[in-house]
């Protein structure tokens, strides 16, 4: 049931995302906000994105609205929700930028992808300090770039046709959302560039605010639209969505271990490691974190060192007692969810903790 939702949502989503740039291109008169729109929609519509914040919302009204009312606010609901996926956007277009990554979704980052298109401008031009000239033309765009996605949820819900008071409503849940995402970036930013490692309790903290916080916000303003029921429908959905997404960070961390230990990366693998090793493998981590490039073989007596300390393993069962507790609440909700959204969030609980993408 869940990869038919998701097929068919996400080709939905697709849909509203093109029709909302090509409304914006058409009403945008000045040609270089006209020519900044483009890039934005080109990263932006990557084929690739799942569009799962997006699809969380919907499936969460789905779930909560009369049933009597669905076809005629279908498309509504669709509309409001590619805002999170601006949200989403901008948040990764920071994240991108901040960690200097080059790719997403097998296409350049979204400053790469502008450096890219000044590149081109400037091909066959001799300019002093060129190669600083674009790259910094590059970030200054993206961090426009990723407020804009911001303004751009935003403006979403603002223009819906829902009630005012809903809408109100939803907008809280969206902007705490955005001051969630930036206190999390914030707190990683900090502990990154004082060498400190993080404790599993700050760890859970960044993956709430980061990972988690916008899978509950996408389903609470799903659920808000749908005038739920906020003590016995939205807050056990909402509790249900922050262990899914802690599970997802963790399952994030457990897929990308080899590459966060070549960045030197201290992520869950790594707290969990450092809390089981005796003296040796301590001073073995403490060398190789310390050093200005690593080698294989500093990756492979890493990796080893994992395994002996069970890290992975814990890790593991840690993200699945989430998905756990997550159920939990799932079936806390009352009145219960519409029967195919009972079984998709139950589902989706699984396709978070099970993944392998």
């Amino acid at each position: 049931m869940i990869d038919k939702f998701l097929k068919s949502e996400k080709a939905a989503i697709d849909e509203e995302l093109e029709n909302y740039f090509s409304n914006l291109q058409e009403t945008e008169q000045d040609l270089l906000l006209k020519d900044f729109i483009f890039q934005l929609e080109e990263f932006i519509l990557n084929i690739k994105a799942k569009r799962l914040h997006p699809i969380l919302l919907v499936a969460a009204f789905i779930g909560i609205v009369n049933p009597i009312y669905l076809d005629e606010q279908i498309e509504l609901i669709r509309r409001v929700s590619i805002a999170v996926e601006f949200l989403h956007s901008g948040n990764i277009i920071y994240d991108d930028l901040i960690d200097n990554d080059s790719e997403r979704r097998s296409n350049p980052t979204f400053h790469i992808q502008l450096m890219n298109d000044l590149n081109k401008v400037y091909k066959n031009l001799e300019l002093p300090q060129k190669s600083e000239f674009i790259t910094m033309y590059g970030r200054d765009m993206s961090i426009l770039g990723g407020t804009k996605g911001y303004l751009l949820g935003l403006n979403v819900i603002k223009t819906s046709k829902f009630p005012e008071k809903l809408k109100l409503l939803a907008i809280n849940e969206y902007t705490e959302a955005m001051d969630n995402l930036m206190k999390g970036q914030i707190i990683e930013e900090y502990i990154n560039y004082h060498n400190i490692t993080m404790s599993l309790e700050q760890y859970l903290s960044i993956a709430e605010l980061q990972r988690a916080s916008l899978l509950d916000k996408s389903v609470k303003i799903g659920a808000i639209l749908a005038k739920g029921n906020l003590h016995y429908q939205i807050n056990p959905l909402s509790e249900a969505m922050k262990r899914i997404g802690q599970a997802y960070a963790i399952r994030d961390d457990i897929l990308d271990v080899r590459d966060d230990i070549k960045a030197k990366k201290k992520k869950i693998i790594y707290i969990l490691a450092v809390q089981n090793t005796n003296e040796e493998q301590s001073r073995i981590l403490n060398e190789i974190y310390h050093k200005e490039e690593i080698s294989k073989a500093d990756i492979k007596a890493v990796e080893e060192i994992f395994a002996e300390t069970n890290a992975l393993i814990i890790a593991e069962h840690f993200s699945k007692n989430l998905i756990s507790q997550a159920k939990n609440y799932l079936r806390d909700i009352y009145p219960d969810l519409n029967k195919e959204q009972k079984v998709f969030f139950n589902e989706f609980s699984d396709y978070i903790y099970l993944r392998d993408f």
